[in-house]
């Protein structure tokens, strides 16, 4: 099955329609100027930079449902910005998702409704440029975060020809319509500057440098979890080649880091304030369901890894519940240990190391320190267990639950791998912290309550339809859902 990032491979062509002459031009320099933003601690307190989790992605979709909970709009809510001056990729319902459900459509996000979960609605290909409502802003976005996005993008790419899902066959369309870099959509346009040691090269219209171009006080940049998310939810991550290894993500990630610090510190006058954060370890990803919880429910299963520690439940419902689970369903004693030794944890640890190189550095001084998400996940495991558990699961074993009472218990979208709305205020808090914490500052977290998750998106429930029961998922879903990470 193609994924959306191919799917929409017209979608230069139809923007052109759109966005016709507009264009800019980009200096050479990461330090220029493209939009003069004025004085940073002023017009541009913060820009937030990473993938899916950071652009505000929910249900296996980008939608404006999502984005107005993203974790980076809430801290700027906090820190006195609004919608208005905390600009976004802004996409209209019913979204774009990660499935192509037939030649020439796209699907939405996923929605719930009673008994299955399915897409909200589906978008001729012809109709996707008028889902970008802010396309033709003419300056870079404050969240730019790019569902999708591998550490090698930070520094690298602008388009989808250029994103790393090239290696993997499916070319990263979210960066012609969130980077606009490239024709038609060329309103930085994009120059390749060569690696000058200690900094690398970089293209001009990456990430890396519309956060330069923006030149904001604090940057939040949480990248990665595509790095080890597609090889493991194909339950079988062990020499998968969509891992990156984490030697070249440790390269990767300090390189932008320090880059980020000096580039700046350049740009501004003054050190940023710059925070990473950590990825979660396989125990806080819904979508994997440990062993002694599943049985519980569904009753002991033969497996065909014998030390299967983690099943990967969408894909077991899709499948019509098998009493034979196969190895691409679960994840075993090693693969686990694999993924959260070998790859996210020396991942972590890469995040947290450069994280300190960075901070203080006299060559390239910064103020930085990194939230660790995986403890709070940690934490809040301890103290509300079901808060990380799929949607679906809590309807099988809280029947008499309303679908609301239910959505209210789980931080987690229908894709078992996004926050929902109350999980990206998780995620606010824990950045809202961190930014107190290194700049003295006082602003107050929300409550989670206040951001409320409608896994339905207010669509008609039908008669025979009730909450409990076996979910229905179709394979499609189910894939679309396994490539939620984008």
């Amino acid at each position: 099955m193609k994924k959306l990032i191919a799917s929409i491979a017209m979608l230069a062509l139809l923007l052109a329609l759109l966005l016709a002459g507009c264009s800019l031009d980009a200096p050479s320099d990461p330090t220029g100027q493209v939009n003069d933003p004025g004085p940073a601690d002023a017009s541009t307190p913060y820009v937030a930079i990473g993938n899916s989790l950071t652009a505000g992605y929910m249900d296996s979709g980008l939608m404006k449902a999502g984005q107005a909970s993203s974790y980076p709009l809430i801290v700027a809510t906090q820190m006195g910005m609004n919608q208005d001056t905390f600009t976004q990729p802004w996409i209209d319902a019913p979204g774009i998702g990660t499935t192509d459900v037939g030649a020439g459509n796209v699907s939405g996000v996923l929605y719930y409704n009673g008994a299955s979960v399915g897409p909200l609605a589906i978008t001729p290909e012809a109709g996707v440029p008028g889902l970008l409502l802010a396309v033709a802003r003419p300056t870079q976005y404050h969240n730019l975060g790019v569902p999708g996005a591998f550490s090698f993008d930070l520094m690298n790419a602008y388009s989808a020809g250029t994103s790393y899902g090239v290696n993997l066959g499916s070319p990263n369309s979210y960066f012609d319509f969130i980077n606009r870099a490239v024709e038609p959509v060329n309103l930085f346009g994009n120059i390749s500057v060569p690696a000058a040691p200690p900094a690398p090269g970089y293209e001009t219209g990456s990430q890396f440098y519309q956060v330069i171009a923006k030149g904001p006080a604090l940057v939040t940049v949480w990248i990665g979890g595509n790095d080890f998310l597609f090889g493991a939810t194909s339950g079988e991550p062990i020499g998968h080649p969509a891992i990156t290894d984490a030697a070249t993500f440790a390269a990767n990630y300090g390189g932008f880091l320090h880059s980020l610090a000096g580039g700046l510190l350049q740009r501004n006058g003054f050190p940023p304030t710059i925070i990473g954060c950590t990825l979660p370890l396989v125990h806080n990803i819904p979508y994997f369901l440990d062993r002694p919880t599943f049985e519980g429910v569904f009753g002991v299963r033969i497996y065909d890894e014998p030390e299967a520690e983690f099943i990967l439940f969408t894909d077991f419902l899709s499948e019509g519940m098998p009493a034979t689970l196969p190895v691409n369903m679960t994840l075993d004693t090693a693969e686990v240990t694999y993924l959260n030794t070998e790859v996210i944890g020396a991942y972590n640890t890469a995040i947290q190391t450069f994280v300190a190189q960075v901070n203080g550095n006299p060559a390239v001084p910064a103020n930085a320190d990194f939230m660790d998400f995986n403890a709070i996940m940690d934490a809040l495991r301890g103290t509300e267990p079901e808060a990380l558990r799929h949607f679906l699961f809590l309807g099988i074993i809280h029947p008499e639950d309303t679908i609301a009472e239910t959505a209210a218990r789980t931080i987690c979208s229908l894709d078992g791998v996004h926050p929902n709305n109350s999980g990206y205020a998780v995620v606010a808090n824990g950045f809202l912290e961190k930014i107190n914490e290194l700049t003295g500052s006082s602003y107050s977290p929300v409550l989670r309550e206040d951001y409320t998750w409608d896994p339905t998106y207010g669509m008609p429930i039908p008669a025979k339809a009730a909450q409990g029961g076996i979910p229905q998922i179709s394979p499609e879903v189910a894939e679309s859902m396994r490539w939620s990470f984008r």
